[in-house]
């Protein structure tokens, strides 16, 4: 059972998060003073204090917490087994990958919007390389006998992933997680040409 206190806390912390969050959407991260995220939140400065250092404190414990959790959604071993995709339980993990960042839609909407934080691509890029290499190396084993390097392919994985989810969080049709989850394992499965129906042709008997 939680205590009242840490209740209070956890109420706190939320009202210092949505503060925040607020606050970089209007004016940007770097305008922003603890007194504003005080003012906000309707908390003195001393409260701040009693929960972050500083407004780079907050950032880095709020990322982390909203990135982990998106990490821990994210089952790789559950579709990849014995060198084989199984693309229905692909479109599992990338629906609750959706599903996680819907529900914290505003997060990273704020993030990666027009205010949002300069570098937090890359930390996302950083946390997702780091995610699909454990995994990959435990199912391909040596990495030396693939025909492409395993940077190559990690990071245009990863990159692939936050283009799609920057997209997904700004277009004005807002596809459900069903949706994105289905094309983009579709796209990754297939590759891009073959899933928008063009025909793969490795020879060009006009050249030869």
């Amino acid at each position: 059972m939680v205590k009242k206190t840490d209740l209070r806390v956890l109420r706190t912390q939320k009202l210092i998060k949505d503060a925040f969050l607020t606050l970089i959407r209007k004016k940007g991260f770097e305008a922003i003073t603890i007194q504003d995220i005080a003012d906000e939140a309707f908390i003195n400065r001393a409260t701040f204090y009693l929960h972050y250092q500083d407004k780079y404190d907050l950032l880095e414990q709020i990322s982390d917490t909203y990135l982990k959790d998106l990490m821990d959604v994210m089952n790789i071993p559950f579709h990849l087994n014995n060198g084989e995709v199984n693309v229905k339980r692909f479109k599992i993990t990338l629906k609750n990958v959706f599903d996680n960042i819907e529900t914290n839609r505003e997060f990273y909407q704020v993030m990666f919007g027009p205010n949002g934080i300069p570098n937090f691509t890359d930390k996302v890029e950083k946390f997702l390389y780091e995610k699909f290499k454990g995994n990959f190396m435990a199912i391909v084993g040596n990495v030396n006998n693939l025909k492409i390097p395993a940077d190559f392919i990690l990071n245009f994985i990863s990159s692939a992933y936050i283009g799609v989810v920057r997209w997904w969080l700004n277009e004005a049709t807002h596809y459900s997680p069903d949706y994105m989850a289905e094309h983009l394992a579709n796209i990754i499965t297939k590759g891009p040409m073959n899933a928008i129906g063009y025909k793969i042709n490795f020879t060009d008997s006009e050249l030869e």
